[in-house]
């Protein structure tokens, strides 16, 4: 697609139709990305029983780290190029994806040495005992090794959603995930390796991902081109990009320490009924049962992000907020319709998870219920905030964040489990999540406020 083309196409076509075509791609990448991270949860607690899946649910946090810096980086990038192409400034962008690659290199050879060195602490710090250090230790060597992989596959992928390339982006995911679900059954039901069988399923579908979409930029198919005059570090440049993707990077950041506290108030308000390794392999379970309507909702974001980015750069205000209203009715009724479905039929949802662990079933049937509660506000505040990341203001999109998990949340997260124990900690999640969502509606009233008025002056 030639400049010409481009610009006719995000910035003419119907917006309505710009979503529908970018989403369907992107919507259907997230899900077959998140069905291995889904599927490998459902093979551990069946092969190997709830506390390798509690031990397993200790490396997440620590791989979301790692995800943290492609995500900044990733996201950040991506952010930009959509604006910069809605600004004809080709060069400009090329620029700034040749110092991105650099930033990927740098992050893998900082995670790589301070992963290996500190793996004890790190664990020790999101809640491993005794009991799950062993496994989880040994699960993690693996992924920190592959740190590189999953960085390029992530951070680059993102490249191609600034084209509208979504499609790309979404056989990217595909291969990912089609190549982790093949390899973690074939290592752990014929050649019946230990749990370090998953890690190397893992890390091998990232570096099958990265090969693929590093081809696909060097075949000279896309809009921008990696040119090796620039792929260099240039300071202010960098400090543009890690400003642009700051508010995901924190969010998943906070996501991480946030998942450590929920860990130790497990362990800390355990009972003679339930274990903390009980508590966390539950909570590891409806954190993956979300993650499947997450997807969906992070897929629309997502196919959105070029439509929005592209037209504020072009000065398009009624096609933004047109874009903007069409994502957050869509996302609503979709959360709304997942929430029926786990409030009346929480068995079915979890069968999967507990067919070989049925005792976890009545923990976990509760936790979903109560877990679950305020899915169509969530859907509502993911939304806003990526908008508000989407546009290049990712201080509005990072407040938003922090006030839930740091103001609300982690309060909650101390207080409730000292008065109802395991519940407790159910409880916080939807009531900060109410209470983002009212801020969410509030944010969104101002900017299709100000969409207006700057339609009005151009």
């Amino acid at each position: 697609m030639n400049r010409e083309d481009q610009a006719k196409f995000l910035g003419e076509l119907p917006v309505g139709r710009l979503l529908w075509r970018f989403s369907i791609p992107a919507v259907t990448g997230m899900l077959v990305n998140t069905s291995y991270g889904v599927i490998d949860m459902i093979f551990v607690n069946n092969v190997f029983g709830g506390d390798a899946l509690a031990a397993v649910s200790l490396t997440v946090p620590i791989m979301l780290i790692m995800l943290s810096a492609a995500m900044m980086i990733g996201i950040g990038t991506n952010t930009l190029l959509s604006i910069r192409l809605g600004q004809n400034r080709i060069d400009e962008a090329e620029r700034l994806m040749g110092v991105a690659l650099c930033l990927f290199l740098v992050v893998t050879a900082l995670f790589m040495t301070f992963g290996l060195v500190f793996i004890e602490q790190l664990l020790r710090f999101f809640g491993a005992t005794g009991v799950t250090m062993p496994l989880a230790k040994r699960f993690l060597r693996v992924i920190i090794f592959g740190t590189f992989f999953n960085q390029v596959s992530f951070g680059i992928n993102s490249f191609l959603r600034s084209e509208g390339k979504v499609s790309i982006a979404m056989i990217t995911l595909i291969i990912s995930a089609a190549v982790n679900i093949i390899l973690s059954w074939f290592f752990l039901f014929v050649l019946k390796t230990e749990i370090e069988g998953l890690a190397f399923a893992n890390v091998i579908s990232y570096a099958v991902s990265s090969i693929w979409v590093a081809w696909y930029y060097l075949s000279g198919r896309t809009l921008l081109r990696w040119r090796l005059k620039y792929i260099r570090l240039n300071f202010p440049r960098a400090g543009q990009i890690c400003h642009a993707g700051l508010a995901p990077c924190l969010m998943n950041l906070v996501g991480c320490l946030i998942v450590a506290l929920i860990n130790h108030q497990f362990l800390r308000y355990a009972d003679t009924h339930w274990s903390g390794e009980n508590g966390i392999a539950a909570m590891r379970i409806c954190i993956s049962v979300f993650h499947i309507i997450f997807a969906v909702i992070l897929g629309i974001s997502q196919g959105g992000q070029p439509v929005v980015g592209y037209n504020i750069g072009a000065k398009k205000y009624a096609r933004v907020a047109r874009a903007f209203a069409v994502m957050l009715g869509v996302v609503f009724l979709l959360g709304s319709g997942y929430t029926l479905i786990v409030l009346l039929f929480p068995h079915w949802v979890l069968y999967p998870f507990l067919r070989n662990t049925p005792e976890l079933a009545p923990l976990t049937e509760r936790a979903i219920r109560i877990f679950m509660l305020m899915l169509p506000g969530v859907s509502v505040t993911i939304i806003t905030t990526n908008y508000f990341q989407a546009t290049g203001r990712g201080f509005i999109a990072l407040l938003l964040t922090m006030t839930r998990q740091v103001v609300i949340l982690i309060p909650l997260y101390y207080v409730l489990p000292r008065f109802f124990g395991f519940d407790g900690i159910w409880v916080a999640t939807p009531i900060s999540d109410g209470i983002a969502t009212l801020i969410a509606i509030g944010l969104a009233v101002y900017e299709f406020r100000r969409l207006k008025r700057k339609g009005e002056r151009v």
